[in-house]
């Protein structure tokens, strides 16, 4: 792919990144190494890692490190959905997530899939600010951190969970007690009440309950939850909210 030729630097250095971004695109979920992307680019390797870099760093780009290559980053899956926005996920679901905060004061948000994490998309922030695995909305966990991301991955085939977990093995060592063991617990259990739950295991004091969005009849690529302090709970809390959000998605998939 020849690079084009510009008299501003500035749009010069625009027209780089385009061309560095549409060859990861094209790399698909297994991403595309720098020597990879330096050859197909034209660009010296110098300059393409230190477009790589700045992409990365505004999370247009993923880096895996120890797999050497570069994939989408998070912020690609919050443009992908406001171009969307007539049909997309993001305007299907703004007018649940506003109801649905109004009705329960709590913290609502909206995570969708984008390769191996879950990114957030969405979310209107409750009465009492509490922290929340992906902060603000463009944040992204490992798909197996958090209920958002556990209710999208429990229901997704068996070997596609496995590989996703493969995957993100590392990555969960960051997060409290979180293992490879405890992800396929979550799962299991996740499957069986048809939602998934954190009763404060990740963030102490603060619980979660979400709800997967299978909007292809197929595989879930979405999925709403609430973020609240554990000391709201009580014993029905949770599946409270989990129905609540049943029955919210079920008016979402029929628009």
């Amino acid at each position: 792919m020849a690079v084009p030729q510009t008299s501003s630097t500035g749009a010069q250095l625009l027209d780089r990144a385009v061309i560095l971004l549409d060859l990861v695109a094209d790399g698909g979920v297994n991403g595309i190494t720098l020597k990879e992307l330096t050859a197909r680019s034209g660009l010296n390797s110098a300059t393409c890692h230190r477009i790589l870099n700045t992409l990365v760093g505004h999370k247009l780009l993923a880096r895996d490190d120890k797999k050497r290559c570069y994939r989408l980053g998070a912020r690609m899956a919050i443009y992908g959905a406001r171009a969307a926005r007539g049909p997309g996920i993001i305007s299907r679901c703004e007018m649940a997530l506003t109801r649905i905060r109004r009705r329960t004061g709590d913290t609502v948000h909206l995570m969708a899939r984008l390769n191996h994490d879950s990114v957030c998309l969405d979310r209107r922030d409750g009465e009492c600010v509490v922290p929340t695995l992906t902060g603000s909305i463009g944040g992204s966990v490992p798909l197996g951190v958090g209920p958002g991301s556990i209710a999208m991955l429990a229901f997704l085939d068996v070997d596609e969970q496995e590989f996703i977990i493969r995957a993100n093995i590392e990555r969960y060592a960051a997060y409290r007690d979180l293992t490879a063991e405890k992800v396929r617990r979550l799962i299991g259990e996740t499957r069986d009440r048809g939602y998934a739950i954190d009763a404060g295991e990740l963030i102490p004091g603060i619980s979660g309950v979400a709800v997967p969005i299978f909007s292809d009849g197929a595989s879930p690529n979405a999925s709403i939850g609430f973020t609240l302090l554990s000391a709201k709970l009580t014993p029905y809390t949770l599946e409270q909210y989990a129905l609540l959000l049943k029955e919210e998605i079920a008016a979402i998939l029929v628009q």
